[in-house]
């Protein structure tokens, strides 16, 4: 169970990633633009990228203590026992 468990955070996590790291439309189009008015754009990408991570480690870290609490919630029920 925790190899699934850790598989399906590992292609979270990768999904992500990928998600957070892949150029969009909008970021492809100006960033000549942007160079050759010498601002380069770096620092802004990358806080944006930041706060996209963070968020998407938020989402995932929900997503892991929900999951967790669900397989434990299943294990009480099939063991019959409940410490609450």
């Amino acid at each position: 169970m925790r190899f699934i468990l850790g598989l399906l955070i590992g292609i979270g996590i990768g999904f992500a990633a990928s998600v957070l790291l892949s150029p969009g439309k909008d970021e492809t189009a100006g960033a000549g633009e942007r160079r050759a008015n010498g601002t380069g754009g770096a620092s802004p990408t990358f806080s944006g990228l930041r706060e996209q991570f963070d968020e998407a480690m938020g989402e995932a870290k929900k997503a892991q203590r929900e999951a967790e609490e669900k397989i434990t919630e299943r294990y009480r029920q099939i063991v019959g026992r409940s410490d609450k």
